[in-house]
């Protein structure tokens, strides 16, 4: 297999640094040894030592994701794609994967497979509280969570945090508070906190039903309780009736953290969500009989899904069939397309055999509010993405565009945040968050993984219509000193590691 070829020292002259601290970029060199940075600051002639020129260009940390699903969605995940195209050339050095409860149930299982496929980023995992709990089920032979399930799925998670898990996952949107209640949730944090591990939660619900705030204070009791790091996934106000909410949902942070509490969230800068087409029906979906009444239910339940999303032109389809004459449609150009109305656009598809594998992006939120959770001390960049491939089905842009957005849309054009704070979110935020040592910042000792970007021309070029479309301005990336993005493309498999938990 091909690899990078990177020499034993490298000296990266004339860029203007950003550290991951929240300092202020600076004029300075970075020398690379090995899968290391050595120096920073004015360094001298070295003499054989080769050169990369960065003038114009600004010097980062690698950018770490804490909320990506690169172990799942493609077949194989990053295992079968271990070039992570999409990932890499955004800066993305480290990605924190097994999230929304989690896909994979052996930690040191996927670990081992990982190393063996040289990936281009480094890979840390939580562990997953959906496989735990299955588990712990069967071997205890209970049927509903009980105390004495508990006790054996701490265990499984007490396991997986010594195999080198960083926290545990839950995904319990929708999941009823009588089959999953908060007690267990909090057994899963006690799991975790003796080795500083973070409780992640997709919670139960962003706003679909009006329960957000109380399903996002669910994490704060969780880590108040149990000792644990608690974690907002991808936060949101999901549906226009809850806009303007962030006050609401801040105040939430802002109590846990005056109580000593710890509690964060990541997000993504996009306005539209990605879900499943057919999630339009939600508890309407079976397998007939589809008679008169249930079509009018289903008709009523996908009226009221597009009402809380603002109307029918904020829901694209996205399709993983090729050709398909719906791709990139609004539901209301598919409705006109088909002489329908929405409703039965959704109820016909879903009744046609085969059905056709459909997927959507609901623009559920508002720019104001996005904008409002990102200026917010209490988040940090995260993309909620995937390994993509293309021809593998539809793409969301956060899996092409997110990091070069924040730089370019949201501290170049918007001034948001400025580029010391953004960069901070990127990188040693979410570091630190996950115990990841020694990556997140720019020092003498940290690991050498960096990002080169320009900031005049950096921007994310991937849209609804067109996923697959790749950033632009981010020039050079270095993973554990391996010379991985070279002039924007990607010149080989590499030196990405998995991360155990320290």
């Amino acid at each position: 297999m091909y690899r990078v070829t990177t020499p034993p020292r490298l000296v990266i002259r004339n860029g203007l640094v950003y550290d991951g601290t929240g300092a202020p970029g600076r004029q300075a060199d970075v020398l690379i040894e090995e899968d290391r940075i050595r120096e920073v600051g004015a360094i001298g002639p070295l003499g054989e030592v080769p050169v990369l020129d960065a003038s114009g260009l600004c010097v980062c940390p690698g950018f770490v994701d804490p909320h990506n699903h690169a172990d799942s969605e493609v077949k194989g995940g990053i295992l079968a794609h271990p070039r992570a195209d999409n990932l890499i050339r955004q800066g993305i050095t480290t990605l924190v994967c097994n999230q929304c409860g989690g896909a994979i149930g052996d930690v040191a299982g996927f670990f081992g497979r990982l190393v063996e496929v040289d990936p281009v980023t480094n890979v840390a995992m939580l562990a997953s509280h959906g496989h735990a709990r299955r588990r712990a089920l069967e071997e205890t032979g209970e049927t509903a969570s009980t105390p004495r399930m508990w006790s054996r799925m701490r265990e499984i998670l007490s396991a997986e945090m010594e195999a080198g898990a960083v926290g545990v996952t839950t995904g319990i949107i929708g999941v009823p508070q009588e089959r999953i209640p908060t007690a267990e949730l909090v057994e899963a944090g006690r799991a975790v906190a003796p080795y500083g591990g973070v409780y992640a939660s997709h919670i139960r619900d962003e706003g679909e039903y009006g329960r957000h705030l109380e399903a996002i204070g669910e994490v704060e009791a969780v880590a108040r309780l149990s000792g644990a790091r608690g974690h907002v996934s991808h936060l949101k106000l999901w549906g226009h009736s809850h806009w303007g909410q962030t006050d609401a949902v801040l105040a939430i942070f802002d109590r846990a953290g005056a109580a000593g509490v710890p509690l964060t969230a990541d997000q993504y800068p996009y306005i539209g969500g990605y879900r499943g087409f057919y999630s339009l029906l939600w508890d309407k979906q079976r397998p007939g009989p589809w008679d008169d009444t249930w079509q009018r239910l289903a008709e009523d339940e996908v009226a009221r899904q597009l009402e809380a999303l603002g109307g029918p032109d904020r829901l694209y389809l996205s399709s993983h069939e090729a050709d398909d004459p719906l791709d990139g449609l609004t539901i209301g150009e598919a409705a006109e397309r088909l002489g329908m109305s929405p409703g039965q656009v959704v109820t016909t598809l879903y009744r046609r055999t085969p059905r056709p594998h459909l997927s959507a992006f609901f623009l559920a939120m508002c720019e104001e509010d996005v904008r409002v959770f990102m200026a917010s001390g209490h988040t940090m960049a995260g993309t909620d993405s995937h390994v993509r491939v293309p021809g593998s089905g539809a793409s969301h842009p956060r899996n092409y565009g997110v990091y070069p957005r924040l730089l370019g849309m949201y501290v170049r054009d918007a001034a948001v945040l400025p580029m010391a704070a953004m960069i901070q979110r990127m990188t040693q935020r979410p570091a630190e968050l996950f115990g990841l040592r020694g990556r997140g910042v720019i020092r003498p000792g940290a690991y050498a993984d960096l990002a080169l970007f320009d900031p005049a021309t950096v921007r994310d070029c991937a849209t609804w219509r067109q996923g697959y479309a790749p950033p632009i301005g981010v020039e050079h990336v270095f993973v554990n000193g391996g010379h991985t993005v070279v002039n924007g493309a990607l010149v080989g498999p590499g030196c990405g590691r998995p991360l155990p938990r320290c």
